[in-house]
């Protein structure tokens, strides 16, 4: 038996990003758990994300919203030892310049958020930073900031972040196996049960046709003594998504999210990046365009028409399969809060 009294299974999870291993560290103490996956911890693809607490790209269900509140809830905690998880929390301000002010559905769940007065939205409009071409002036006349919102969230720098679950998890017992694997029935003979935390990877693994790939780009900055402490994203610029996210000794400046783009080749050009992303951060404007980034990140964010997938498949394999896939732009946001639906899942078997 587990330590919660339940009976104590043989558990295989398929996936071991930042979904993955949350479910392994859950599960450890009550079950024999192996990770499998051909890439573990700080080699999955979760090493690319931005990691700042948000809802995004993912359906906003009310089972979506109570994945993310519990799940921030476990990063609070976390962010009390930053220097070891890895977590921290950020100020930071959302900028929108299309459609109405609208309050997030999210809104309730941070600590700290707050709708922009129209006095701060507009000193925001008032910004006019040298460098920019006359039509480039023009173009952001035309497209002002018509509202946006404070928030504090959790940030995680993902290579500390997933070193630590993956550290955990093995100190719980957690066992990890590199693997790549093309179906799940190659090991249902070895476990009692599957969870299936494999993201992208999914849709050829169970066959899942329903995965929107949105294609995301950033570059990386050393973060100086005169760096911008908070982060600002600006979705809405007319020369695409701009965002300014400074963590733990870097600063991520970017991006995009391409609706349909799978391919992991660079587009991003850096000037163009750094006048856009640099719109209201003197700092990044000033390093100029011959001050290289350190590196350049572009990964696929796991997107589905129908949201999360998370529940039992008794029909795909010999034994049970829970799946657990299909985040969106929300992996790391939600994966506390699915890990321990996974768990109850797990113990109504």
């Amino acid at each position: 038996m587990g330590t919660s009294g339940r009976p104590r299974r043989n558990i295989a999870i398929v996936g071991g990003g930042v979904v993955g291993l949350s479910c392994a560290l859950r599960l450890a103490g009550d079950h024999d758990v192996c990770v499998i996956g051909e890439n573990i911890g700080v080699a999955s693809d979760s090493r690319k994300a931005t990691a700042v607490w948000h809802v995004y790209l993912v359906p906003e269900t009310e089972q979506v919203l109570l994945w993310a509140q519990r799940s921030l809830e476990v990063f609070y905690e976390l962010a009390q030892n930053s220097g070891e998880t890895g977590v921290e929390l950020v100020k930071g301000v959302e900028l929108f310049r299309q459609g109405l002010p609208q309050v997030p559905s999210w809104s309730h769940i941070p600590r700290l958020f707050e709708m922009l007065s129209g006095a701060e939205v507009e000193t925001y409009n008032a910004v006019a930073p040298e460098g920019l071409t006359e039509n480039e002036v023009a173009i952001l006349r035309q497209n002002p900031v018509k509202w946006g919102y404070k928030i504090e969230a959790p940030a995680a720098c993902m290579l500390r972040y997933l070193s630590w679950l993956e550290q955990q998890s093995g100190r719980h017992g957690v066992r990890f196996r590199r693997a790549r694997l093309s179906a799940l029935n190659e090991i249902q003979h070895e476990f009692d049960l599957i969870v299936n935390c494999s993201g992208f990877g999914a849709r050829e693994l169970v066959g899942d046709k329903d995965f929107i790939p949105y294609k995301g780009q950033y570059f990386v900055f050393e973060k100086t003594n005169e760096a911008p402490e908070i982060y600002v994203g600006d979705d809405d610029h007319p020369g695409g998504m701009a965002y300014v996210i400074p963590r733990f000794g870097e600063v991520m400046v970017g991006g995009c999210a391409e609706k349909g783009t799978e391919d992991l080749d660079l587009t991003l050009d850096l000037d163009d990046t750094i006048r856009r992303a640099g719109l209201f951060v003197p700092w990044l404007r000033r390093r100029g365009s011959g001050d290289q980034a350190r590196e350049a990140v572009v990964g696929i964010r796991p997107c589905r028409t129908n949201g999360v997938r998370l529940e039992i498949d008794r029909y795909s394999a010999t034994v049970p399969v829970i799946h657990n896939y299909g985040h969106g732009g929300s992996g790391f946001s939600l994966s506390w809060g699915c890990a321990e639906s996974v768990c109850r899942l797990i113990a109504d078997i």
